[in-house]
Parts: structure tokens; sequence; C-alpha cells
């Protein structure tokens, strides 16, 4: 079967058939994820919204069949040291080919590129290590909630409004807070009405908190996973520094368990960097029922 490989220019219809990938691979509960449709929306609708073809073109290269097939992709989250490849379980001669390309093109000029790994894909690790990467840190945590008798309830105090955000609307105090909550200030309003604009996104399940005076002081975002119904997650959500140790993350992240659990669906994932991230202090006391490890993997161009 003739295999031909492509830049991705980013158009809806190539978009589509990386989508359709990474939704099998979903599929597949022992192959490593760690790049899902989530990631691949939040990259092309959030992170990214604002960036030329060219960007893109550099940043991600895909593989498909006679059949027009997506079967390996190579991609970079942030178009830095990183990377993520995804190979069909049907196609996984493939990896080299892809990791060569990766290799001999995107990492030019760089002293040392890495990826991440869930470790329970052994298969995956045992492939990098053969092509000389080497352990690098524990980099990420994914926990699971069962909602299931889910204890729903929380404490907001009276000076303190959950909304959705088509209920509150004010779109330069919640850029504001993505500014102070994650210390960035290149985050834009466009950035935010193109991830609105996502196939998934729901408004029900986009939640902000408010104080007296109407400032946006804290938000998270639900989902509804595509192939699945039954599972969700939650991505991002952010505290403004002033309102930290207030319970507004419990009430959000609880909230919209809730709305969740009335859409259907039965777990939810909530991903955060690894220790010592003061995140995982809340995201532990939300009683996940497990937990998914995500180890980085690198290699030393150097050498």
């Amino acid at each position: 079967m003739k295999i031909t490989d492509s830049p991705f220019t980013n158009n809806d219809t190539e978009y589509n058939l990386i989508k359709e990938l990474l939704l099998e691979i979903e599929n597949h509960p022992d192959m490593d994820n760690r790049w899902d449709p989530g990631s691949m929306d939040w990259w092309r609708y959030n992170y990214h919204a604002e960036k030329g073809v060219d960007f893109f073109q550099a940043n991600a290269h895909y593989w498909k069949t006679e059949t027009d097939q997506v079967v390996g992709l190579f991609i970079s989250e942030y178009g830095q040291d990183d990377f993520f490849i995804v190979v069909h379980p049907n196609f996984w001669a493939l990896f080299s080919e892809i990791l060569k390309w990766g290799l001999e093109f995107w990492a030019r000029g760089k002293s040392k590129i890495s990826t991440a790994v869930y470790t329970y894909d052994q298969q995956k690790i045992a492939w990098l290590m053969d092509a000389s990467f080497y352990e690098d840190g524990h980099e990420a945590n994914v926990r699971t909630y069962r909602l299931r008798h889910y204890d729903f309830s929380y404490d907001l105090k009276p000076d303190f409004k959950l909304l959705t955000f088509s209920e509150y609307g004010n779109y330069e105090s919640r850029v504001k807070l993505v500014h102070n909550a994650f210390n960035n200030p290149a985050y834009s309003e466009a950035r935010l009405r193109s991830l609105q604009s996502s196939p998934g996104y729901q408004a029900e399940l986009d939640l902000v908190i408010v104080n007296h005076q109407g400032k946006c002081i804290a938000y998270c975002m639900g989902w509804v996973e595509e192939n699945n119904p039954k599972s969700g997650y939650i991505e991002p959500m952010g505290v403004h520094s002033d309102y930290r140790r207030n319970g507004l993350g419990t009430a959000l992240a609880k909230e919209c368990f809730k709305r969740l659990d009335n859409l259907g669906v039965e777990s939810v994932t909530i991903a955060s960097h690894a220790e010592p991230n003061v995140s995982n202090f809340l995201y532990e006391s939300l009683i996940p029922t497990s937990i998914k490890r995500v180890y980085r993997f690198s290699l030393n161009l150097d050498d």
C-alpha cells in the first residue's frame, strides 16, 4: 500500500482526517493517547488560532494511504522543542519513518527534543528507547473522576456568583483573568472566540465566577468526548491570584461535574502538571478514582 506524507496546511479537510486518526486511537485503551482529539482542537482553535499557515506547515506533518486515511502524525504542540507522534495501530512500522522525518526536518537546529507519553504504552516507549531517547522526568498527571454517586455540593461565599460565560458576556474581563491566572499576557479575545467556535464547545459548560463588582475571578471549561459521550474533561481552569484559597476551583469543578453528569457523562478527567505544581492539591481533593502519569522522553541532538 502506498503511503504519502504532507505538511498540514490548516484546511478543514485534512484537519478532519487527522481527527479521525485521533478518534480511532481513543478506541485502543492500551495505546498512548497523550495527543488526543481535544488537544488537537485546543492547538488549532486556541493556542495557535492567530498563526499563519507557515506555522502549521512547519509543526505538523501527516501520512495517509491512497484512500485518504491518515495513519500517522508528527506534531509539535508549542512549535518549540516538543513533539508527539501518533500512529494507527495497523501501521506501527511507520513509527520509525515518522521519527526520521522529525529528526531530519523539524528538529534542524535544535539541541534537544522531547515527547510526552503515558507510562502504560510500553510499545511506544520501547520504540523511543531504541532510538536513543531517555526518560527525562515526570511531566503531568491525568486524574479520572467517576460521577455516579459523586458529591456535587460546594460552598460559594455570598460575594461571589457562578455563571455561564454566555450569561456573563464580558470578554475583556475574562481575557484579563487568563493574563493573571496563567501569567499569559499574549492571550487575546480572538483566541477565546476561536475556542468557542470549536466543534465540541458547549456554552453551558463554559463557566465563570465573578465578584460583587462584576469582575471575572475564576473560570473553567468542560467538554464531552467526541467519540464517547459518556466521557468528558475539564480544560482549562484558572483562578485569579488575589482570590485563591476561597474554594473557587472546587466550586467550578463540582458545578461542571454536575452539568456533565446531567448530559449523561459518567467519568471526567482533569490534567495537571506534575508535582510540585500546586494544582495537584485541588485535583486530589476532588477525590479521583484513578490517575495516569505522563513522563517526558528526550533526545540530545548535540551528542
